[in-house]
């Protein structure tokens, strides 16, 4: 019998699109184990990026999701419950965690002590810093680092094949799902004068910006599937300092980080302390001369690049997903048996 996991994340403009990404990036390893999969999202945005033909996808009001929640646990009885949310509220997480019965419940991103107190297992591959640790403490699992981040496997490919060219010719702008602070139109006017360089802009699927730049070297795309292909292609990202950083550090790709929020910063302060990035800060208080002068230094300097190229390699392997994957396939195999045992 399939098991059943029900998965509930909520993205958007202000909360971004990361933990929607990323779930639906864990979906199809755990579908491909033969699961049934079912999502609960918070916006019609992200029941079209969660689309797919092989589970369901409910859309839920915040305000009654608890209850729709709560219906759908009694009914399909789930193995597992995943809760990707940002800030999760901690009453809606101890009720659930009361009404789950059985079936295990995992965190992902998650700090909170009375959070994660709740929690079977957590996953904390951005907030678990760089290195990897697992611990048990209290009950919960914990799953700490960079090893556990859920990338795409494409991008672990392209890591095996990405060379820093002697070059600078292409950068690649990805500043998010949503970028609620609007910094890919200030990346984009800062490099206007950058005729050498072509420039591919990249919004996402949640992004309010729509304006075109009339200029021969500058080329926007609103969403797509293929960035870790463009990014594969890039001499010089920039980026946001949420799981683009990972992706563009992960293949090795030269970057620089606007961040959009306070967390990101932290993230992007400890890649560049490594040597792993260039990071301006916050990017609503960057100045564009600034991003301009940090992108001709990188472009004129093939030795620049490839240092940051070979710092930022070893820090991400780009096997995450499949050992998160692994992580809960085992965690429902031994909810099974002690169901069984009972």
């Amino acid at each position: 019998m399939n098991k059943k996991i029900m998965i509930v994340v909520y993205g958007g403009f202000l909360r971004g699109m990361g933990h929607v990404v990323r779930m639906k990036r864990l979906a199809k390893e755990l579908l491909q184990e033969g699961n049934d999969l079912y999502f609960y999202t918070n916006d019609q945005i992200c029941v079209e990026m969660l689309s797919h033909p092989e589970w369901y996808v409910h859309m839920v009001h915040e305000s009654n999701a608890l209850l729709q929640v709560q219906q759908d646990i009694k009914k399909l009885k789930p193995d597992l419950l995943v809760i990707d949310v940002l800030d999760c509220d901690l009453q809606f997480l101890q009720t659930i965690k009361d009404s789950c019965g059985s079936a295990r419940l995992v965190l992902f991103e998650e700090k909170r002590e009375e959070a994660c107190q709740l929690a079977d297992t957590v996953i904390n591959g951005i907030y678990g810093g760089l290195d990897g640790k697992h611990e048990q403490l209290n009950g919960t699992a914990y799953y700490h680092g960079t090893p556990y981040l859920l990338l795409d496997h494409e991008f672990k490919r392209f890591k095996d094949t990405y060379e820093v060219r002697k070059e600078c010719k292409k950068v690649v702008i990805s500043l998010g799902g949503s970028d609620p602070c609007g910094l890919l139109s200030k990346a984009v006017s800062a490099l206007l004068q950058t005729n050498h360089l072509d420039i591919l802009a990249v919004a996402g699927k949640a992004s309010h910006i729509k304006e075109q730049v009339e200029a021969e070297h500058i080329q926007f795309i609103q969403h797509t599937d293929q960035l870790p292909v463009l990014l594969s292609e890039a001499d010089v990202a920039i980026v946001a300092g949420g799981m683009t950083l990972y992706e563009v550090i992960c293949i090795g790709v030269p970057s620089i980080v606007l961040s959009q929020v306070d967390h990101q910063a932290v993230t992007a302060s400890m890649f560049a302390q490594k040597g792993a990035c260039f990071h301006l800060g916050l990017g609503d208080l960057v100045e564009e001369k600034d991003l301009l002068q940090a992108v001709q230094k990188l472009s004129d300097s093939y030795f620049l690049r490839r240092s940051i190229h070979l710092n930022g390699r070893s820090l991400i392997d780009g096997k995450g997903i499949e050992r998160v994957k692994n992580i809960l396939i085992h965690l429902m195999n031994s909810h099974q048996k002690e169901h069984k045992d009972v």
